[in-house]
């Protein structure tokens, strides 16, 4: 068995935005967000499953959007599923854009928060979990979500869903 893993180090506070997937609180740096806008139905994209993924037009841009389910579940994150229609969505584009675009369905955004982020633990979409507002949240890395979001879709489109 392995020793566990020494607690990440605290750094200056950063902004992060607050916002509920099912029963869950998550968080994310604001500098990974682009955009929180309305909800608005996507399109189906060939040869993905429309319970998977979709677009949306962004701006006049075609913006990918991942399931919440499929994108929590496959996380480890365990969000139940037959969630009520999202109310709001992320733009997620980490570090400026250079990972990507991604469009992030969400059941309610809480607002914004100083944190106090640690160096990221572990190679999952969650780095890390901090009491906020009374309540533990998962705090995202945008990278990390982008990434995983694009290895989900990629495996189903080669038939190999990711691990």
């Amino acid at each position: 068995m392995s020793a566990p893993a020494p607690p990440a180090e605290a750094t200056a506070p950063q902004r992060v935005i607050l916002f509920e997937v099912g029963a869950s609180a998550y968080a994310i740096p604001i500098s990974d967000v682009l955009e929180v806008t309305d909800w608005a139905p996507w399109a189906g994209v060939p040869g993905l499953p429309r319970q998977l993924a979709g677009v949306i037009n962004h701006h006049g841009d075609a913006l990918p959007v991942l399931s919440r389910e499929s994108l929590f579940e496959a996380g480890g994150e365990g969000v139940e599923l037959s969630l009520p229609p999202p109310q709001s969505l992320l733009v997620l584009a980490a570090h400026g854009g250079e990972a990507g675009r991604l469009g992030l369905p969400v059941d309610r955004v809480l607002g914004l928060e100083e944190a106090p982020l640690g160096t990221p633990q572990g190679s999952g979409m969650v780095v890390e979990r901090l009491p906020l507002r009374g309540r533990i949240v998962c705090i995202l890395d945008g990278r990390r979500t982008l990434a995983r979001a694009a290895a989900l879709i990629d495996g189903v489109v080669a038939g190999t869903p990711p691990h």
